[in-house]
């Protein structure tokens, strides 16, 4: 299943709802350099980058030229209007016909995004293709192993049913890539919380600017989150269960 953002109304609220906090800044920031071996990075793109939160934060921590590729005109927009984002080159453009040519990036970013990719294949290897010799693509999204930690997803069996439709399973990922020529050089998982506290927790999932959410029924949503503030209301649900999210880095084969 697919999701248009373009026209949804998602981008007036993405950045309330998903903003980066400090210490989310903090942590991926260690994450990148962590998962990137802290090798150079003059060339970054930022795949999928919807508002712009990576964008600003790889030309920080890498000190790399960024460029930012989303196919919705709506996020491009809000990400365009951003001062800290004035540095960032945007290309509307979808993941499986990349406007760049071949061997321009030393480094493709995806966050989130790869389960909107409409043919994976095409778009890793569009990936692939745009990266140098050794380049490297650093690719964080939820997999069928992480979703059971999602709290919110419990509350919503019809949002679950679409995620585990269309997310990927970790294996099932990596032989994706091997077939787009990106061989496997590491991988983990990121556990982070997704707010500082439940209320605010049960905020931002309310203001539904997960795809998934908008994806079901209105009614489902209200009932949904009538439950989740049931369930947070309880004795001892004072902490917000830290969320994952698999993060996988390939390479590209070098030069002979």
């Amino acid at each position: 299943m697919s999701f248009r953002y373009d026209g949804s109304g998602i981008d007036r609220i993405y950045d309330a709802a998903r903003a980066l906090t400090a210490d989310a800044r903090e942590l991926w920031a260690q994450v990148i350099l962590e998962y990137l071996a802290r090798e150079p990075v003059r060339r970054a793109l930022d795949l999928g980058c919807g508002t712009g939160r990576f964008a600003a934060l790889l030309g920080e921590v890498l000190s790399a030229t960024v460029v930012g590729v989303d196919p919705s005109a709506d996020m491009l927009g809000r990400a365009a209007a951003k001062p800290e984002l004035v540095r960032v080159r945007l290309i509307r453009a979808a993941a499986e016909a990349l406007p760049l040519r071949a061997r321009a990036v030393d480094l493709v970013f995806v966050h989130l995004a790869y389960h909107h990719f409409a043919d994976r294949s095409r778009a890793l290897a569009e990936c692939a293709r745009v990266l140098v010799p050794g380049g490297r693509l650093m690719l964080s999204t939820p997999t069928l192993e992480t979703l059971p930690s999602f709290l919110w997803m419990r509350f919503f069996p019809g949002a679950e049913a679409i995620d585990r439709r269309r997310m990927p399973g970790r294996a099932a990922l990596i032989e994706t890539a091997r077939g787009a020529s990106l061989d496997l050089a590491r991988m983990g998982t990121v556990r982070r919380p997704f707010t500082a506290g439940v209320s605010e927790y049960i905020e931002r999932v309310g203001m539904r600017s997960f795809s998934t959410l908008q994806m079901v029924s209105d009614a489902e949503f209200e009932a949904g989150m009538r439950d989740l503030r049931r369930y947070a209301g309880g004795p001892g649900r004072d902490e917000v269960p830290a969320e994952e999210t698999d993060v996988f880095v390939f390479r590209t084969q070098r030069a002979a």
